[in-house]
């Protein structure tokens, strides 16, 4: 019978897996890297500290994942395809699960286990859970074989008398450059609908637009506490509802693109359908730039009021 127990769930990446073992006087890191696997023990007498650090809320990010996976999913009732519809559903569906999952796991976290010559990062305990269940187990058992620190040692430690001051530091300038990123799309976007022979507009456009999106997702996911403002973010939050109007409009026209080649291919026609994802003039149009100046225009006022006003 074997002597160990299973701490952990398997802590899986793309290069293998780490997983805990619990036996009677030590623990068990496994390294699994596909090819070989590592053991490392470490004695409950020799243990110093494990330190749980709680990692930043992924909570921005996984609700943009959510509205992406959605805005993906409305392409339903952008196609004709039966096919194409059920691609899009299920694809969007998968895509929705990640962050709802993530999100049911509970907060992150990093385990740090620290003896007198070494420390190692126990990384299949990732989730505030798995740590809480992690230090129920452990505690009693390193207290069982190192013993118990003394009550009036506890009282006898004496804590700061005040906490350290805080580093102040000026708010960076990714907003205003996104803001900026959002002009610069609203006159692109014009451009190609008043000019839309011009061939080099398109091409750039997936380039600034894909930016965009990046710098919207950057944006609102570092924002620390050392940026008071609060105007400019919700503008940058509203961004996304014009995105997701975006995906759909835009993503519309790529399927039509493709079923339309589809159906040239099944024909027999040899010609060539020019590839393009920005509709032929009409609102939709005019909505994808309008927002953005608005956007751009407003964005940029509240940055430089809230930056001048701090």
């Amino acid at each position: 019978m074997s002597p160990y127990t299973k701490l952990t769930p398997r802590r899986r990446t793309f290069g293998g897996y780490t997983q805990l073992w619990f036996a009677s006087d030590h623990l068990l890191l496994l390294s699994n890297t596909r090819l070989s696997e590592q053991y490392k023990r470490f004695a409950f007498a020799d243990i110093q500290a494990i330190v749980v650090t709680r990692l930043p809320s992924q909570l921005l990010l996984q609700v943009v994942m959510i509205l992406a996976a959605l805005a993906w999913m409305g392409l339903w009732f952008a196609v004709d395809s039966k096919f194409a519809r059920w691609a899009i559903e299920i694809s969007g569906g998968l895509a929705l699960l990640w962050p709802i999952v993530d999100i049911a796991r509970g907060p992150r976290c990093r385990c740090f286990l620290r003896t007198r010559v070494s420390g190692e990062l126990l990384a299949p305990v990732n989730r505030m859970k798995t740590a809480d269940q992690f230090l129920a187990l452990l505690r009693p058992v390193i207290e069982s074989a190192q013993g118990a620190l003394p009550a009036e040692a506890l009282v006898s430690i004496e804590t700061p008398a005040e906490a350290p001051p805080q580093i102040a530091s000026a708010p960076g300038y990714l907003p205003e450059f996104l803001f900026g990123t959002f002009l610069l799309n609203a006159l692109l976007l014009w451009a190609a609908s008043r000019f839309p022979e011009t061939p080099e507009l398109p091409g750039i456009l997936l380039t600034t637009l894909f930016a965009e999106s990046m710098l919207i997702v950057v944006a609102l996911f570092r924002r620390k506490g050392s940026d008071p403002r609060v105007v400019i973010y919700v503008i940058v939050a509203l961004a996304l509802v014009g995105v997701g109007f975006d995906i759909v409009t835009f993503g519309g026209e790529i399927v039509r693109w493709y079923m339309t080649t589809l159906e040239k291919a099944k024909n027999g026609d040899k010609t060539i359908t020019p590839l393009s994802f920005l509709p032929k003039g009409g609102m939709r149009l005019t909505v994808a730039y309008v927002w953005r100046a608005v956007a751009g225009v407003v964005g940029m006022a509240a940055a430089f009021y809230e930056r001048r006003k701090k």
